[in-house]
C-alpha cells in the first residue's frame, strides 16, 4: 500500500500539483466517501484518469459523511489508505471541508471527474453538484461524467454491513418492496405547502460540561471543574426549527422572558423561514434549563431548571387567546408542543381546541410537571404524539400494553390518529379504525436523547395531516428521531439533506 501518494492537507497538495503543471501536466479530481470501496469505484478511477495525466482523489472527511448514524463504516484514515493502493491513483487527500467546493479552488483541476448518476443536477439531494460545477468553470476547467458499470455502496453495506437486527432489516426489506427512496422523498417534499402554526414555550438548553472531581473531604457534593458550555433553542423553538426543513412557511407562538439576551439565543437560533410571534411575559424569564454534563462521555450529572410553572394570568393570558386567534385561520394545522410551564392555560387550551383548523398534539412529562401535564387535559386533538411512559400516565394504568393506551386516548381525546413511541423499541401508529402500525427502531446508536421526540412529533404532523401514506408515517418518524439522537442536544435541527440521504441509504 502506497502511503507516499497521501497527502498531509489539501494545501500541501495544491504546492505538489504545480509543479506537476510546470509539466505541462493536466490534473483530474475525484471526490467521493468511497465507503466501502467497490468495483464501481475502481471502475470510475480508471476511467477517470484518461482525462488527464495526474489522477487527485479527495476523500470526505468522517465528520462530514452524512448517509445515516452509523456511517462511515471505515473512517477516512483507512479509506484513503485503501484509495491510494489503486494503481491509476496518484495523489489521495481527506477533504477538511464539508464540501468539494473549496477544495476544487484550492486544487484547480483541470478535468472534474463524477458518475453519471450526477449528470442530472435535479437528481442530486444535495445540490452540491451545481455548485462544483461553477466552482471548476471558476478556476478554467471542465467537468466530466463516467458512464461504466453501476454499483450501489449503500446496497453493498445493507446487504453485509447492517448494524440492525434480523427483525429490522426484515422490516426495510418489505418496505424497499411497497417504496421507493425517491417516492418517500417526494412525498417529504411535497410538504413543503403545509404552513404549520407551532405553539409552545421556548426553552433554553443550556450544556454545562464539567470534568469531575473527587469528592470533597468535608462535604457530601458532587464536584466538577468547569470546561465549556453552549447553549441551544429547545422546546417549541427546535419543533419549528424541524418542521421549516420540509415546510417554506412555519409560525412559531413561543412565550419568552423580558431579557434581551434570552431571546437572543433564540432568534440567533431561529431557523430562516420560522416567522416568530413572541409572547413576553414580564413577570418570569424565557423557561432555561442548564444540563451538568462529563465532556468524557457525555454523561449528564445533573440538571438545574430556571422558571415559573404557574399558568400565565391577566393580560399576557388574553393577549396569548388574541394571538392564537389571529394566527390560526392563516394556517393549515396547529402543532401544539405543550411543556407544562404555564403557556397552555385552561383558558388557552379551550381555544386551541374549540378553533385549530386541525390539531396536532404533543403533550410532555417533565420532572418539574410529572404526573400533571397529561395529553387527557385535552378533549380534542386529530393526531396525538407522546411516548409510553406519558401514555401510561395518562391512560392511568402503569403497566398498560402500547395496544392499550393506543385504543384508551384515541377514545379520550377524539383523535383519528394516535403514535405512541417507545424508545428503542421504535413506534406504534394506530388509527381509529382499529389500524396499528409498529415501526422499529432505526438508530444503532444513542448520542443523546434530548429533542429526539419533538424531531419525530414536527415531522409526522404534516405528514399526518397531508394523509401520506399510514404505513410509511412511525418510518419517517423514526428516521428524523434516529437523525436526531445522533446530534448533541438541540445543536443542530434535522434538515432535508440529511434526512433524504438517510431514507435513501435505508431503501436502496
Amino acid at each position: 500500500m502506497n502511503t507516499n501518494k497521501i497527502a498531509s492537507s489539501v494545501d500541501a497538495l495544491a504546492k505538489i500539483l504545480e509543479k506537476s503543471r510546470t509539466n505541462g501536466s493536466r490534473v483530474v479530481m475525484c471526490h467521493g466517501v468511497f465507503d466501502p470501496i467497490h468495483p464501481g469505484h475502481i471502475l470510475h478511477l480508471q476511467s477517470a484518469r484518461q482525462f488527464g495525466d495526474v489522477l487527485v482523489v479527495t476523500v470526505t472527511a468522517d465528520r462530514y459523511v452524512n448517509k445515516g448514524p452509523w456511517r462511515p463504516i471505515f473512517n477516512e484514515g483507512l479509506r484513503a489508505r485503501t484509495i491510494a493502493s489503486i494503481e491509476v491513483v496518484d495523489h489521495v487527500v481527506v477533504n477538511d471541508s464539508p464540501t468539494a467546493v473549496e477544495t476544487i479552488k484550492t486544487l484547480r483541476p483541470d478535468v472534474y471527474v463524477k458518475g453519471a448518476d450526477y449528470e442530472d443536477s435535479s437528481k442530486d439531494l444535495t445540490g452540491r453538484i451545481s455548485d462544483e460545477a461553477s466552482a471548476v468553470q471558476e478556476v478554467g476547467g471542465r467537468i466530466e461524467f463516467t458512464h461504466d458499470e453501476a454499483f450501489s455502496a449503500t446496497s453493498i453495506v445493507n446487504q453485509f454491513f447492517s448494524p440492525y437486527p434480523m427483525e429490522t432489516q426484515e422490516y426495510l426489506d418489505g418496505l424497499r418492496k411497497r417504496y421507493s427512496a425517491d417516492d418517500v422523498i417526494e412525498r417529504l417534499k411535497g410538504l413543503s405547502d403545509v404552513k404549520p402554526l407551532v405553539v409552545g414555550e421556548a426553552i433554553i438548553d443550556e450544556y454545562c460540561y464539567a470534568e469531575p472531581l473527587a469528592k470533597a473531604p468535608r462535604e457530601s457534593i458532587i464536584a466538577a471543574k468547569f470546561s465549556s458550555m453552549e447553549s441551544f433553542a429547545g422546546g417549541a423553538v427546535s419543533t419549528a426549527n424541524h418542521i421549516a426543513g420540509f415546510c417554506d412557511e412555519v409560525t412559531l407562538l413561543t412565550m419568552v422572558g423580558p431579557d434581551p439576551a434570552e431571546r437572543k439565543v433564540i432568534e440567533d437560533r431561529l431557523a430562516r423561514n420560522v416567522r416568530m410571534v413572541p409572547l413576553v411575559t414580564p413577570d418570569r424569564g424565557t423557561v432555561t434549563k442548564r444540563r451538568f454534563l462529563d465532556p468524557s462521555f457525555l454523561t449528564k450529572m445533573f440538571e438545574i431548571q430556571y422558571l415559573n410553572g404557574s399558568d400565565i394570568q391577566g393580560d399576557t393570558e388574553q393577549k396569548m387567546m388574541r394571538n392564537l386567534r389571529e394566527l390560526m385561520p392563516e394556517h393549515d394545522l396547529v402543532m401544539v408542543n405543550d411543556f407544562g410551564h404555564g403557556m397552555i392555560t385552561p383558558q388557552v387550551r379551550d381555544v386551541v381546541i374549540d378553533e385549530s383548523p386541525y390539531l396536532a398534539l404533543n403533550t410532555q412529562t417533565n420532572s418539574a410537571n410529572l404526573g400533571f401535564n397529561l395529553i387527557t387535559r385535552y378533549g380534542r386533538a386529530d393526531y396525538g404524539c407522546i411516548d409510553l411512559a406519558e401514555a401510561r400516565l395518562a391512560s392511568g394504568r402503569q403497566d398498560a400494553s402500547v395496544a392499550e393506551c393506543s385504543a384508551a386516548l384515541l377514545k379520550r381525546i377524539g383523535a383519528s390518529s394516535f403514535m405512541i413511541t417507545t424508545g428503542k423499541a421504535g413506534a406504534t401508529y394506530s388509527r381509529s379504525n382499529g389500524e396499528v402500525i409498529d415501526t422499529p427502531a432505526l438508530s444503532p446508536g444513542v448520542l443523546d436523547r434530548v429533542g429526539a421526540g419533538d424531531a419525530f412529533f414536527a415531522l409526522t404532523s404534516p405528514w399526518v395531516y397531508r394523509g401520506e401514506p399510514d404505513d410509511l408515517t412511525g418510518f419517517v418518524g423514526n428516521c428524523i428521531g434516529a437523525l436526531q439522537v445522533g446530534t448533541i442536544g438541540n445543536r443542530t435541527p434535522v434538515g432535508s439533506v440529511p434526512l433524504f440521504k438517510f431514507i435513501t441509504s435505508l431503501l436502496t
